[in-house]
């Protein structure tokens, strides 16, 4: 690795900072482009998961969604890369380990990933030819397609909105949560960027010109308003060079005022605002009402900090103090927190959910109250440590998930970078964390409450309520506008509209051209590594008699503990119980401890202690077509894991299941939360309803996360004063027969150390043993029972499949290369491109299950008739041999993706119960490389098959589906 010389000049960049930042083991570099302005931070370490990315501070000036238009639209065509979808092209066939884009409300992002060189390289040039030299100006079919245009096929015809940006608002805003969002930025920022909806708000998006849209690019899109991000193991200066060279030396510094003000203290403002449910729904316990506070900005790390651990402290625990007083009150049947410091200026959000109108004086009332006790008393020293702990193992850890760690450092950047602060603010918390750390025993936290929260001066009280008829109103207002407009045309004009739409379709229709396409930067398989990822050993040990699993991984000084029980000895009537037991456990006192207690000692001493179920496909010698199991996950540092599994046991056998009163209070905050991930989840909530129709495994996952556990838990809420004798008699049956060392594997990821200490401590877990017998699983009744599920939502998630297995085919790696072909050139074409939805996709697994998928959909009928006509483009599918290439490396892409510690983990538990061994894997990349385009028609048999079985669920507009009702086996509403 290049070391690079402050105040020297690279290729144009000056160097002028350089300093190591312990937290992430890397030497940080920020530079600035002398001539033209831009601004770049370079993260230099080791890791091979190279990412770079280029972002521009976008302050919106109105709710058109602008740049979250532009941040779709740039990235279809360029002057270098002249193709309809260079953005699909690279999803196709790149090894990348992440290609995206957001649009925030101050700024949009456009990050790649990826661990291979040449990869990296073809992905930063596309990205930057994209964003600065893209193809909007003499394409303007790409606004019209991206953002919103008006659609007439013939001029007798009702005239429609349409576009991808434009459906995608239209499903966002069909959640109650973007709306209380939206409007609690509103009612704290009524002066500032942040009154506005960056993504769009639907009836605004049609405002929007083609001439502003490209006049924002023109105004924003300068390498003066631009921040470079590179980060891992690259060549720099090659890098810098190749920036400077193609694209920075072309411009020159301009002077440009992008700044964002700071909201001026607002004092407390009221807002009251509504959201869409059906007309047959009750608004009764419906209401969202939130208290809202500003404080500060996001350049106080410290500040920010500490406040995230406030948050958690008073709203997040099972302890929290805040939370529980709301919870008691029966006021509101769950309470929420967010807090957010990627503005400049960070909210804290607390809100009472599924509550009415009446409560709002009673819920200001009792936080504030609440708030003045917990300052004048002190919060519990306890308390404070476990949510200090929590915070420093999760900083530590720093696994994001499906995002790469480079990525996410580069997001924690800009959280001060945007500002005109240090890129570095937020890369260090050592300080910060040791500084909260040792004012913490002298109300610290107390004095935060009073001066942000008690006396702030710039806080919003913001009521949200169900509207039987917005909806409605909101459907026939833009009938409206469009009838009215369209009334207002010369004939001449509506054939201008007639051609506009043939235009766009007959783009959408034309294939790029060969010539354009190999102009796109491509990896060839030469550059791929033909044997499958080692992935991690698993040794096998039995441990006083219970099999353990030992992951070697280089984990540092970080623990995972995994328990796997299987629930095939419980009866099909307990099944739905088990989703509620993972919500109960860890939220109720036990023989050692009080509630608090226990909180602070699980905070104290992991990083987290968490239950959940989990479904594996059959392995290959075992009975039944799927294995259920409960599970119970920790986190630990080295040196706490003795005492870890101790609380482990206390959770499992101590827990007060005789607690009613907090039972109670969990159903019906578990039945409120289920009702609203049903109206943000419509293609999980369909997908999991298909599948139940002819899968064993999606019968018990729909018992476990679906339709079925939502009636479940919502019948057991609406009688919970009377059903929670039985409820906790039922709990403790299945506690009693299923926490048992006779049904139970263990898996601990980690290093030779971390594993030993789990040996010396096993014994704290004691483990209880009894006899055991299994029990029938569920099993499917395979009945095309095809549902509609009515709601508020503006669009559709329409999702149809099967299971090929049964109709005689077998798991392949060509089926894989099949799923990516249909994603990203069949479905992305017809149900995105064409359809407008915001997306649509292919699930296949190695089970037999197949499913289509679109999401945020404006369509319905067209998308099944889309479904039913895929084996025709497989039947006709023609690849030349760089076609197939490249859907063969974006394949691979999918499987090669690097993993954390604990997801490298659980990725081993997962093979080791299916038995899916190195030569599987390995079966299944010689697949995926020999797949050709005879092998993608030969699947035509297999697509069709499939759809003519006929088994499909959309959840969507009620009026859409009451429309297309004979389709339906049944349609009701979604949330009774």
């Amino acid at each position: 690795m290049s070391s690079l010389i402050t105040g020297e000049i690279y290729s144009g960049f000056q160097v002028i900072r350089e300093e190591y930042i312990r937290e992430i083991e890397s030497s940080v570099y920020t530079m600035e482009h002398q001539q033209s302005g831009a601004r770049l931070l370079y993260v230099q370490n080791q890791d091979d998961n190279k990412v770079f990315s280029v972002s521009f501070r976008t302050p919106p000036a109105d709710s058109t969604g602008v740049f979250h238009i532009l941040e779709h639209s740039v990235l279809c065509g360029s002057d270098k890369f002249p193709v309809k979808e260079p953005f699909v092209e690279l999803l196709k066939g790149s090894m990348k380990t992440f290609l995206n884009a957001f649009t925030f409300g101050d700024k949009t992002m456009y990050p790649v990933a990826s661990q291979n060189d040449q990869d990296f390289a073809n992905l930063m040039e596309v990205y930057l030819d994209s964003v600065f030299r893209p193809s909007i100006y003499s394409q303007p079919e790409i606004f019209e397609q991206e953002g919103w245009h008006y659609e007439l096929p013939h001029s007798g015809d009702e005239l429609i909105y349409k576009g991808v940006v434009y459906n995608e608002m239209k499903g966002s805003y069909s959640s109650p949560v973007t709306v209380l969002i939206d409007r609690i930025k509103k009612s704290l920022y009524p002066d500032t960027i942040y009154h506005h909806s960056s993504g769009g708000d639907p009836k605004d998006i049609p405002a929007l010109t083609y001439e502003q849209f490209l006049e924002a690019h023109r105004n924003y899109y300068h390498p003066s308003n631009s921040y470079f991000y590179l980060y891992g193991s690259l060549d720099i200066e090659a890098r810098l060079q190749f920036i400077h060279e193609e694209y920075l030396s072309r411009y020159t510094r301009k002077e440009m005022d992008t700044s964002i003000a700071l909201q001026q203290p607002t004092g407390i403002t009221e807002l009251t605002a509504e959201y869409p449910i059906l007309e047959t729904e009750t608004p009764a316990d419906k209401t969202y009402v939130s208290l809202n506070y500003v404080m500060g900005t996001s350049l106080d790390r410290e500040l920010n900090l500490a406040f995230a651990i406030l948050k958690s402290m008073l709203m997040d625990s099972n302890a929290a103090p805040l939370k529980q007083a709301l919870l008691e009150s029966g006021l509101g049947k769950d309470v929420v927190a967010f807090y957010s410091d990627s503005m400049v200026q960070p909210m804290l959000g607390i809100a009472l959910t599924h509550s009415n109108p009446s409560a709002k004086e009673e819920f200001v009332n009792l936080v504030r109250s609440t708030l003045t006790r917990l300052a004048a008393e002190g919060l519990d020293e306890k308390l404070v440590l476990a949510a200090v702990n929590s915070k420093e193992f999760e900083l530590r850890e720093a696994d994001f998930s499906q995002y790469p760690k480079g990525l996410t450092y580069g997001m924690e950047a800009m959280k001060a970078w945007l500002y005109d602060g240090s890129p570095s603010t937020y890369l260090e918390y050592e300080a910060a964390i040791t500084a909260i750390r040792e004012q913490s025993s002298g109300r610290y936290f107390e004095r935060l409450i009073e001066t942000y929260l008690l006396n702030s001066g710039h806080c919003s009280v913001v009521v949200l309520k169900p509207s039987q008829t917005l909806a409605a109103e909101q459907a026939a207002a833009a009938r409206s506008r469009l009838a009215e407009y369209k009334a207002s045309l010369t004939p001449a004009q509506l054939d201008q509209l007639v051609l506009s739409t043939q235009k766009l379709l007959a783009r959408q229709n034309t294939p790029d051209a060969a010539v354009e396409l190999e102009k796109l930067p491509k990896l060839t398989l030469q550059d791929i590594n033909p044997n499958a990822p080692a992935g991690v050993p698993t040794q096998e040990h039995v441990l006083e008699g219970i099999k353990v699993l030992h992951h070697e991984v280089a984990a540092g000084t970080i623990a995972y503990i995994k328990l796997y029980w299987d629930t095939s000895v419980l009866t099909a009537e307990q099944i739905p119980y088990l989703e509620l037991l993972a919500r109960v456990l860890g939220q109720l006192e036990t023989e050692t401890y009080s509630i608090e207690e226990l909180t602070s000692e699980i905070g104290i001493t992991t990083g987290g202690i968490r239950f959940q179920n989990e479904v594996f496909g059959a392995s290959k010698t075992g009975e039944g077509s799927y294995q259920a199991k409960f599970s119970a996950r920790i986190k630990v540092m080295q040196g706490n894991i003795g005492g870890s599994l101790k609380l482990l046991h206390e959770l499992l056998y101590g827990s007060n299941l005789d607690h009613l009163s907090k039972l109670q209070e969990i159903v019906r905050r578990e039945a409120s939360g289920m009702e609203a991930m049903l109206t943000q989840k419509g293609n999980e909530i369909a997908a999991s309803r298909v599948l139940s129709y002819f899968s064993d495994r999606g019968m018990y996952e729909e018992q476990l996360n679906g339709v079925a556990y939502y009636r479940f838990i919502k019948e057991l809420a609406s009688d919970i004063d009377r059903q929670a004798d039985q409820l906790a008699e039922t709990l403790k049956e299945i506690c009693g027969v299923l926490f048992n060392k006779q049904n139970v594997i263990l898996s601990v990821t980690g290093t030779p150390a971390a594993y030993a200490e789990f040996t010396a401590h096993m014994a704290e877990l004691d483990l209880r043993n009894r006899p055991v017998a299994s029990m029938p699983l569920l099993s499917a009744q395979n009945q095309a029972v095809n549902e509609g599920f009515m709601s508020a939502s503006q669009v559709q998630y329409v999702i149809k499949g099967y299971d090929y297995t049964k109709l005689g085919y077998a798991y392949s790696g060509k089926l894989q290369v099949l799923k990516k072909i249909l994603s990203l050139t069949y479905l992305w074409n017809a149900v995105r491109v064409k359809g407008g939805a915001y997306g649509g996709n292919l699930l296949l697994r190695r089970d037999g299950v197949l499913i289509f998928t679109s999401y945020r959909d404006p369509n319905l009928e067209g998308t099944l008739e889309i479904y039913d006509r895929a084996y025709q483009f497989a039947a006709e599918f023609a690849a030349d041999e760089a076609e197939m290439e490249s859907a063969i490396i974006g394949t691979l892409a999918m499987l090669d993706q690097p993993l954390s510690p604990g997801a490298q983990g659980r990725q081993a538990d997962r093979y080791y119960f299916e038995q899916i061994s190195a030569e599987d894997l390995q079966q299944e990349r010689n697949e995926i490389l020999s797949a050709t385009a005879e092998d993608i028609r030969s699947y035509a048999g297999l697509l069709q098959a499939v759809t003519q079985q006929n088994y499909f669920c959309v959840v969507g507009n009620e009026a859409k589906l009451k429309s297309a009702s004979g389709l339906f086996g049944s349609l009701e509403e979604l949330v009774k």
